[in-house]
């Protein structure tokens, strides 16, 4: 078990908190953080509450925004199409958070494994691999704050602003009424005056907070972890620069295999973190594409509704949202086309050192290496779609061409 010490007690806990203080903070929000990680009694009774208070507001959304759109009697096609998008998001959020919570474990032996790595480079002392590694951390990060700030602002604008600033033509009492960013079911609770309008708000606020940040903890977690074994990979590759350029000092052949031995073991390490991973991911990364592919496909809809009707602030909610909805599945696409790169790249890496200067035979080792990084573990969906630039391009046409067909279908 892992505890999170003070980061200045040693100076590599200040760069393994550095990699994962986005996912700590977005994850503790939300009760999803590693018990395992945490190391008070009362740190662990605060996250079961946060999990208990995330369910609930999440069924919140869920559960009325259910009811409303299976049980609308208007027979309006444009009414229902405005109720299915936000039911598709709160589903997608429900069973991104239930993966998240019951895969607890297996999160805290990625950051685990993540902490054990720098362990071992602070205490090999080799500055080069350390800023390696510390240049990745900061690519996963900075990709885990831009897909929080496009998530966090489309949603404040969509639950927030769009609700309490734009009017609708419903009337009672002779007053013009707002709606709710997620319909509710009336049978349940009628929101549309107050003060049940402005307790209604409220809580679907706070449920869009936890729903916001299912996705963008999913999103930066799939980021720091891709990025981390990226930063492994690059350390690999001096390493393998390392076993021929220092054969002019060291003519022992022990040596040498002993750094081939450590380039073989650190290369299954990665490939090891890598399959967790996966096996962590595929599943949420399954449902963003499946989910993300409608929610365009509605946000765009949505999006040229409000430009005909020349609503502003709705126009401007749903260009954030198609945005943010956009670049998240952007980032697991591109991330998964970054590892398979790395991937690859370790037998380009292997043959470009100068092998022929190898020790008798001894070149024959890196023939291991050469046919283990060509089928290396790759991220999917789902295990059926593998993650990358092409599998977002597919996700781009799906959602227009069903976006074609749904203004076809109510116009």
């Amino acid at each position: 078990m892992v505890g999170l010490v003070n980061p200045s007690t040693h100076s590599w806990d200040k760069d393994w908190m550095y990699s994962v203080q986005i996912n700590r903070w977005l994850l503790k929000s939300i009760g999803v953080w590693p018990i395992s990680l945490c190391i008070t009694t009362t740190e662990k009774i605060n996250s079961i509450i946060l999990t208990l208070i995330s369910s609930f507001l999440i069924s919140f959304l869920l559960v009325p925004c259910a009811l409303c759109t299976v049980l609308d009697k208007t027979g309006d096609l444009d009414t229902k199409i405005k109720m299915i998008g936000p039911l598709s998001f709160c589903v997608m959020a429900a069973i991104k958070y239930y993966i998240l919570v019951s895969r607890g474990a297996k999160i805290g032996k990625c950051i685990e494994n993540i902490r054990s790595d720098w362990d071992r480079i602070h205490a090999q002392l080799r500055q080069e691999d350390r800023e390696i590694m510390k240049e990745n951390a900061r690519i996963g990060r900075s990709l885990a704050i831009f897909c929080a700030g496009f998530m966090y602002s489309g949603g404040f604008f969509y639950t927030t602003v769009m609700p309490l600033c734009t009017k609708r033509t419903e009337i009672i009492d002779n007053e013009t009424v707002r709606s709710q960013a997620f319909p509710i079911y009336r049978g349940l609770l009628d929101p549309r005056t107050s003060p049940s309008f402005e307790i209604v708000q409220f809580m679907q606020c706070l449920a869009g907070f936890v729903i916001y940040s299912v996705t963008v903890g999913a999103c930066s977690l799939a980021a720091v972890f891709v990025m981390h074994v990226c930063g492994q990979f690059g350390i690999l590759v001096k390493m393998l620069q390392r076993l021929v350029g220092s054969l002019e000092e060291e003519k022992n052949s022990n040596v040498h295999e002993q750094r081939l031995g450590d380039i073989v073991e650190h290369h299954l390490h990665i490939l090891g973190f890598i399959s967790q991973i996966e096996d962590l991911l595929n599943e949420i990364c399954f449902v963003e594409l499946i989910g993300c592919t409608m929610n365009i496909c509605f946000l765009g809809y949505y999006l040229l509704t409000e430009w005909e009707q020349s609503e502003t602030i709705g126009t401007l909610t749903y260009c954030t949202l198609l945005i943010s909805f956009t670049f998240n599945i952007f980032i697991l696409c591109y991330i998964g086309e970054i590892l398979s790169e790395q991937c690859r790249n370790i037998s380009l890496s292997a043959y470009m050192i100068d092998w022929y200067r190898l020790p008798q035979k001894k070149a024959l080792g890196l023939i291991l290496i050469f046919a283990v990084a060509n089928s290396s573990t790759k991220l999917t969906a789902g295990k059926l779609v593998e993650l990358s630039l092409a599998s977002f391009c597919s996700v781009l046409r799906s959602a227009f061409a069903y976006l074609s067909l749904l203004r076809t279908l109510t116009t």
